[in-house]
């Protein structure tokens, strides 16, 4: 048997009332989180352009977090600024936070390569350099510092193929040059690395790569 339905219904308009605001409480709460994510966003490019105070980009990208926690990027270039300090623990710590949110974002694995590299963990460091390869095969940077690790292990083939490889692929990137010559000044082959150090000179270097190209040149002036 059907049971009889009760008469006295909620009146339509308190329904209609009802549901009003539960969609301006909506809309409030996703006006404030754009405005969280508006200003996030504005700190993290006062942050991102401020590159020669690491300390000052600390502040700035971990008050972006703050509100907006979800945000891979801003742990990606908090990790730099974190590397550029020497805190490396910290570094790493938000290189793996930034490859949990954005497993697909090729720099976190280089940049979390680079710091492996630094501390002299050349096997760990190459599975993630391979990993940015895999993600963006044009990926220049992570070819050549997937070169020098496997150089630091004796791997000169493995080396030279991807120093090369990323010559091919960025045929301005200097320090890639730089590395080359390295090896090539390794194998006693002391006349192609003057010429490829010399063309790194020729091209208008920034201040490392001049200094290192600088370096290895008066290596080989001195064999």
């Amino acid at each position: 048997m059907m049971r009889n339905r009760k008469r006295h219904r909620t009146p339509r308009r308190w329904v209609v009332t009802i549901r009003s605001l539960r969609f301006e409480a909506r809309g409030v709460r996703y006006g404030e989180k754009r405005r969280a994510e508006e200003e996030a966003e504005n700190l993290f490019y006062l942050a991102y352009w401020d590159d020669e105070h690491p300390e000052r980009q600390v502040e700035l990208f971990s008050e972006s977090l703050a509100l907006n926690p979800r945000d891979g990027i801003v742990y990606l270039n908090r990790g730099i600024a974190y590397d550029a300090l020497g805190d490396m623990e910290r570094a790493l710590a938000d290189f793996e936070q930034a490859i949990r949110l954005c497993p697909k974002q090729a720099e976190a694995y280089n940049n979390r390569g680079y710091l492996r590299y630094k501390q002299g963990q050349y096997e760990q460091a190459i599975p993630d350099f391979t990993k940015a390869i895999e993600l963006n095969p044009d990926y220049a940077q992570a070819y050549c510092s997937r070169g020098s690790a496997y150089g630091m292990l004796g791997r000169h083939e493995q080396a030279m193929a991807d120093i090369g490889k990323a010559i091919e692929i960025d045929p301005d990137f200097l320090l890639a040059y730089v590395n080359r010559a390295a090896y090539y000044l390794n194998l006693d082959r002391v006349g192609e690395a003057e010429e490829e150090l010399k063309y790194v000179l020729d091209h208008e270097p920034d201040d490392a790569t001049r200094e290192l190209a600088e370096q290895y040149l008066e290596m080989c002036q001195k064999r």
